[in-house]
């Protein structure tokens, strides 16, 4: 027997306990009240059926409490799996690349398909709804950040200190020469190609290094308004794309 039959029997049987045990304890408590040779036996019998669908309905709301509880374990055991699965992708990486190719060239940039670079951005891109992916190198001789990869387009081809998000280059370069990871909701992507910039994005950058040498920066940015939660990108989003640029920088220096 299947568990799911055999739930649904044992709700069954609980149910139609229930009932009769409650239609027999109102039964009871009728001729229970008329005087009669019967009459002690018609109270015990009455209070016995009472105490009978009492328990009848504390056995079912256990059961729901250990179901509950259940999906509970199962919810969390799932993400467990789901951060393990993540986790565990990166060491495969090496060989990905190695059948990718990262030396491939690509008829156009946003390509959806190609080079891992641009599989990753196409990756990045689906992290969530309305999520554009994108990928600098980086210069450190001149600090200029030049676009190689996007998905979605419409991204800005170079930021340098000189640019109009010559603002937004002073936490590139941050990002990019100490690693750090900024996450910043409610404001102007600095990567938009077009102007004038809303302050209504979310972006994300982080460092991407390979072989211990910072070769430049992945980042992701959306709009606030399609973006699941006001707070803009979730630490899990954050995670899944710390996971990618690991992955770039093993696919590159591999």
């Amino acid at each position: 027997m299947s568990p799911q039959t055999k739930d649904k029997v044992i709700n069954l049987t609980l149910g139609i306990a229930a009932l009769a045990a409650t239609a027999y304890a109102f039964l009871a408590s009728i001729y229970g009240g008329k005087e009669g040779v019967h009459q002690q036996i018609w109270i015990v019998t009455g209070v016995a059926s009472s105490a009978l669908a009492v328990y009848v309905g504390n056995s079912e709301k256990i059961r729901l409490t250990a179901y509950r509880e259940k999906m509970k374990n199962l919810a969390a055991e799932a993400e467990r799996n789901y951060e393990n699965l993540i986790a565990n992708l990166a060491p495969s990486v090496s060989q990905s690349a190695v059948i990718a190719d990262t030396t491939l060239p690509a008829t156009e940039r946003d390509i959806r398909r190609g080079r891992l670079d641009q599989s990753i951005v196409v990756g990045v891109s689906e992290i969530a709804e309305g999520t554009r992916g994108i990928f600098y190198l980086w210069d450190p001789s001149t600090s200029i950040f030049s676009l190689v990869s996007q998905w979605p387009t419409a991204a800005v081809d170079e930021i340098k200190s000189g640019s109009d998000a010559r603002h937004a280059h002073v936490v590139l370069e941050q990002v990019a020469r100490q690693g750090d990871l900024f996450n910043r909701p409610d404001t102007a992507s600095p990567f938009h190609a077009t102007a004038p910039a809303v302050a209504d994005d979310a972006f994300v950058v982080v460092q991407v290094k390979a072989n211990d040498k910072v070769i430049g920066i992945l980042a992701m940015d959306a709009k606030m308004s399609s973006l699941p939660s006001t707070d803009g990108f979730s630490n899990r989003d954050v995670r899944e794309l710390l996971l990618y640029a690991n992955m770039l920088a093993a696919g590159i220096g591999a």
